[in-house]
């Protein structure tokens, strides 16, 4: 299935380093907006909450990551092997429950609605036919401009 790249390439370890920085900086950047949302504090403001050093830390970490992978690929290497060792099984884990859920739960829905409202209009008429009546449309200038 899916293994860890144990010897990943200057280049690699490059996109490792500016995802780490966008990444835990979107994540930190919405859990700091969550969280002055919910205080009703002002955006800039710090009140050395939980929900604020989580948010330092996670930009920390994605500069961290950022820096090492662009001056030091040596420094980078190991950290980058560690962080796919432990995400890959998650992903992997999650994507069989997001595809469970898909099959199981939302496929059956679909189905059922789209059952019910015939969208393909595959039901008969009356008559015993599918023909639909063609209407045509006025020979206009502007209709001319979109055939369709």
């Amino acid at each position: 299935m899916f293994t860890v790249n144990k010897n990943p390439t200057h280049d690699d370890l490059r996109k490792f380093g500016w995802a780490m920085l966008f990444g835990f900086g979107a994540l930190g950047a919405i859990l700091w907006f969550v969280h002055s949302r919910k205080a009703e504090i002002g955006f800039a403001s710090w009140d050395g909450s939980g929900a604020q050093i989580a948010s330092s830390v996670m930009w920390a970490a994605g500069v961290f990551c950022c820096v090492i992978s662009l001056a030091s690929p040596a420094i980078a290497k190991p950290v980058y092997v560690t962080w796919m060792s432990v995400t890959v099984p998650i992903g992997l884990f999650m994507s069989t429950v997001m595809l469970t859920v898909l099959f199981v739960v939302l496929l059956p829905i679909f189905s059922v609605i789209v059952r019910r409202t015939d969208p393909l209009r595959k039901k008969l008429k009356k008559g015993g036919t599918y023909w639909e009546d063609y209407k045509p449309h006025e020979p206009t200038i502007e209709r001319m401009r979109r055939p369709f």
